[in-house]
């Protein structure tokens, strides 16, 4: 992290800006993707001022602090600038947790099991609802899998037309191919 610092109304010494690094130095752990940091100091007549710019990727934080004192003004806002990086890095943890369940555990969903009766006006009942993996394959990449598995049919869709299909294993040990005709 580039730390510049800025002096107006004084002249700085090297123990405050070793006392500024130290400061400003520890923030690099909250978050990583600092690029720059400007410290302005400025000094009136009997107040010193202190503003801390950082600079990230997409974000731009500002903290800014007065007190008689100057090292307690940039004690302060080295504080108020952590608590803003800990909100800021918080927020992109929550983004990245819910872009993680958008994409990959809501698609999962489809694969749990169905309820296992299915009342239908009163009068039919279906014994079991299974769903089929949305994932393109190729018919024989389906036969392959229907070989593995213990079942008589598997839904799939088909890499080339982009169709749902169903291949079934017949009596005499040959495959049938069902392919929509609409």
């Amino acid at each position: 992290m580039d730390i510049r610092i800025t002096s107006r109304n004084f002249e700085l010494k090297d123990p405050l800006k070793r006392y500024i690094h130290k400061r400003l130095s520890k923030l690099e752990r909250i978050y990583s993707r600092i690029y720059q940091c400007e410290v302005v100091l400025e000094e009136n007549k009997i107040r010193g001022e202190v503003e801390v710019i950082l600079s990230l990727k997409r974000n731009r934080l500002v903290a800014r602090e007065s007190s008689k004192d100057i090292y307690a003004s940039i004690d302060a806002a080295a504080e108020s600038i952590k608590k803003q990086l800990r909100r800021l890095r918080d927020r992109v943890r929550s983004k990245r947790r819910k872009t993680v369940l958008r994409n990959i555990m809501r698609p999962m969903a489809r694969f749990r099991r169905g309820k296992e009766t299915f009342q239908y006006d009163g009068r039919e009942s279906i014994v079991k609802i299974n769903t089929f993996a949305d994932k393109p394959m190729l018919p024989e990449e389906a036969k392959l899998e229907l070989q593995m598995t213990e079942k008589n049919f598997l839904m799939f869709k088909n890499a080339d037309t982009g169709e749902p299909n169903v291949i079934f294993s017949r009596d005499d040990g040959s495959y049938g191919l069902i392919e929509p005709g609409f």
